[in-house]
């Protein structure tokens, strides 16, 4: 069985200092000379420079002969895509969603996009059995009528938008639905300004919905943590509650996908 990394067990420093040196070259958005790279890391020139010579020979940093510059080769994309594509997403972040059923004591769910719907791909169960139905894992949703489909909206370039309605349309659910593009554009800039989503009967009567969104290192929505419940529940002290905490679970759940503030 494996072990976890002790807390008390020393660190590799050489390691330390080398991951130091990819994440600031990383954030150096031209081609810079050593001088300038030391600087900006707080580092000898020396050891840098030692640094930069196997990171050069391992293929993750070349130089520009003409110039001296140092810059980041693609093979750190290569190792991005390889992590992306083998991340274990729902794993990771089913613990989020049990974070907020356990604060919340209400259902709560992690989706993600396919095909321009909404597809729950984890639950964890409140008290109200009822919603059980319509949140079972596998369950597509609609996307402009759902708070987790809203925050996905946020991706989508005034194009996609158009494509949107095209191809899903605005189909009424419940007389609160939101049933033109440019309504529902008016709701997509509520929703890049407040940070969270929610679903007000819109998909469902009598049940609403508040969601975050999960970032990842573009910046972009990649899934959503929600919070359903009958609306009767939910009174203005307990919706503000919840978002205060979806918000802190939208942050960390972010992080682990690479994102940065």
């Amino acid at each position: 069985m494996e072990k976890q990394i002790s807390a008390g067990i020393k660190k590799n420093q050489s390691l330390g200092k080398a991951l130091h040196i990819l994440e600031g070259l990383s954030k150096i958005e031209t081609p810079a000379r050593l001088q300038d790279i030391a600087k900006s890391l707080k580092m000898p020139q020396s050891t840098l420079l030692r640094f930069l010579g196997t990171f050069i020979d391992f293929g993750y940093v070349g130089q520009d002969l003409s110039t001296s510059c140092y810059y980041l080769t693609m093979k750190l994309a290569e190792l991005g895509l390889r992590a992306r594509n083998s991340f274990p997403f729902q794993s990771s972040l089913i613990k989020y969603v049990k974070q907020a059923a356990a604060f919340s004591n209400e259902s709560a769910s992690l989706c993600i996009e396919q095909n321009m719907q909404m597809v729950y791909i984890a639950t964890e169960e409140g008290p109200n059995h009822m919603l059980q139905t319509l949140r079972r894992i596998g369950h597509v949703a609609p996307m402009h009528a759902t708070g987790v489909g809203k925050l996905h909206l946020l991706n989508y370039s005034d194009d996609k938008l158009l494509e949107f309605k095209r191809v899903c349309g605005f189909p009424r659910f419940t007389k609160h639905t939101i049933t033109s593009l440019s309504a529902l554009k008016k709701e997509l800039a509520s929703v890049r300004k407040s940070g969270y989503a929610m679903d007000n009967e819109e998909c469902e009567e009598g049940v609403q919905c508040i969601a975050v969104p999960v970032r990842n290192f573009e910046n972009l929505v990649v899934a959503g943590i929600s919070i359903s419940a009958p609306a009767i529940r939910l009174d203005e002290k307990k919706i503000e509650d919840i978002i205060a905490c979806l918000k802190d679970i939208s942050v960390k759940a972010s992080r682990e996908m690479g994102w940065e503030a």
